[in-house]
């Protein structure tokens, strides 16, 4: 009976631990958005996608209200398209950290967390 529980306690902290470090939201704004839901700069949201990927530079295109498919789902954040020959940018949640591919037509996906 002991052992059991040790086990099941052992596997518990595990899940739990693996849980908050694949969390989306703990793998980008740790460093940027503290608990009391501060929003990023500009600037800020630019560091989130250098620490993503610092091998191209990010070119600012605008912010959430700027274009209608954010704008349409209350999302507020920035816009930025890597200095590469692409039709695909990056939008970065302001209010959590989140980053996003984007296109102006209304594609929206969640950046995978790299490990």
């Amino acid at each position: 009976m002991k052992k059991a529980f040790i086990t099941s306690l052992i596997l518990f902290v595990f899940m739990f631990s693996l849980v908050y470090l694949y969390n989306p939201i703990n793998a980008y704004d740790t460093e940027f958005c503290s608990k009391n839901n501060i929003h990023l700069t500009q600037e800020e949201a630019k560091e989130i996608l250098l620490k993503y990927n610092n091998k191209v530079d990010y070119i600012y295109k605008g912010d959430a209200s700027e274009y209608p498919s954010l704008k349409s789902k209350n999302l507020e954040g920035y816009v930025f398209l890597p200095n590469v020959p692409t039709d695909i940018g990056y939008f970065v949640d302001k209010n959590n950290g989140n980053i996003y591919f984007f296109h102006p037509s209304g594609y929206l996906k969640q950046v995978p967390i790299k490990e």
